[in-house]
């Protein structure tokens, strides 16, 4: 029978091997062929020929039928191959037991580390995946840092967000060469979930340090900064990243809700303004003119307000907004009938009933605006001015 070399027949049975492993591995961390017996061999380079066939039952059958017949003849060659038979045929639970035991045999053979972290993560094992992967890349030199990702990923399944962030920081720090999106995103949303966002922060502004840096880091730098409470370096990210891509609803809302928060009106409403035409409701309507006229900008207020009232009639807050819009013009007549209206709608709103009241008295309306004082007279708050304009009322018309 012509010898064949059992390391070349074994790779070419483990496919989910990859040739670049076998070639980086170190000296000593593949098993040792030469303390295969015959026997052994044998049985391998027949098992190697049923899984280049695709029967990877009947190669296990062999490799058990080899054990139960030789136990002494155990070899990491043997559970190895035996190992990518059960993987084949999904038997994960059993392909797990016999990469446990490669390892055990050679605890430096590399391809037996990655395996054993793929089939764990797979069974939702997902702290022994990270720390299997952590090992396959120790071993393969530390250069493919796609396992050292994938081990962050597996510690996140773990809900061990902590023992990622270190990984993570580190394959994103630029040592490694430009890192990868994915990984970047994922450094944020860890840093974020364990309330650490300085230290991603600092990856993420160098990286928008460089030239021509990708639209989606000013994105997770309105994240970082937001998360840190620099909401006025949020929206500004935030708006460098909508001038090169489109924000979606969500984000669009979180720009004009920082502008709120920082005291933009004038910022905020455009925004808001955005969001109504795509999708209106009372609410926008009611943001979109209410920061229109926190602005100044009494023509975009009175539009918006007049706008949303024809969808909303009933929206006292519309109504309120076009009465002070009036009022600002000095259109009283037309400020007292809005200030009437949201009064009517919201029976606890005594501050439209004394502006309702105020306007009708500027009018010239003196028995709407007496009406409406003397019902706002029966509250505390507003007793000693309602009172006053009724007398100045009087006294004008005696």
């Amino acid at each position: 029978m012509r010898r064949y070399s059992f390391l070349t027949c074994l790779l070419i049975v483990l496919a989910s091997v990859s040739l670049a492993w076998a070639q980086t591995a170190s000296k000593g961390s593949c098993p040792d062929e030469k303390t295969l017996t015959q026997n052994a061999r044998m049985a391998l380079v027949e098992a190697q020929k049923l899984m280049t066939e695709k029967k990877p039952a009947q190669a296990e059958k062999i490799l058990t039928g080899f054990l139960q017949k030789h136990p002494d003849e155990n070899h990491a060659f043997v559970v190895y191959t035996l190992a990518a038979c059960y993987l084949d045929l999904n038997k994960f639970k059993s392909a797990l037991e016999q990469y446990e035991k490669t390892i055990d045999f050679c605890p430096a053979y590399a391809p037996a580390w990655q395996n054993l972290g793929k089939i764990c993560f797979d069974l939702k094992k997902y702290t022994r995946a990270g720390t299997a992967l952590e090992k396959a890349w120790e071993l393969t030199g530390r250069k493919n840092h796609l396992l050292r990702f994938h081990a962050a990923v597996a510690y996140i399944s773990a809900k061990k967000q902590r023992k990622a962030l270190p990984i993570l920081t580190d394959l994103c720090s630029g040592k490694t060469g430009p890192p990868e999106e994915k990984w970047v995103k994922l450094l944020v949303q860890t840093a974020v979930e364990v309330k650490q966002p300085k230290a991603a922060l600092r990856t993420v502004e160098r990286l928008l340090n460089r030239s021509n840096p990708d639209a989606y880091l000013f994105r997770l730098a309105s994240v970082l900064y937001l998360e840190s409470a620099n909401y006025r370096k949020a929206a500004q990210n935030l708006e460098a990243y909508s001038l090169v891509a489109t924000l979606s609803r969500q984000e669009r809302k979180l720009l004009a809700d920082l502008y709120v928060n920082l005291g933009i009106p004038s910022r905020a409403a455009p925004n808001y303004a955005a969001l109504v035409a795509a999708n209106p409701c009372a609410r926008l309507w009611e943001r979109t003119a209410a920061c229109w006229f926190e602005a100044c900008d009494y023509d975009h207020a009175l539009e918006a307000a007049q706008k949303g009232l024809v969808a909303y009639p009933k929206s006292p807050r519309l109504w309120r907004i076009k009465g002070w819009v009036h009022y600002e013009n000095k259109d009283y007549s037309l400020a007292s009938q809005a200030f009437g209206k949201a009064s009517g709608l919201d029976h606890k709103d005594i501050n439209s009933l004394f502006l309702h009241g105020l306007c009708a008295c500027r009018a010239g309306d003196i028995n709407s605006a007496k009406k409406a004082l003397e019902k706002v007279a029966c509250h505390d708050r507003y007793k000693a001015r309602a009172l006053g304009l009724i007398h100045e009322m009087e006294e004008e018309n005696i």
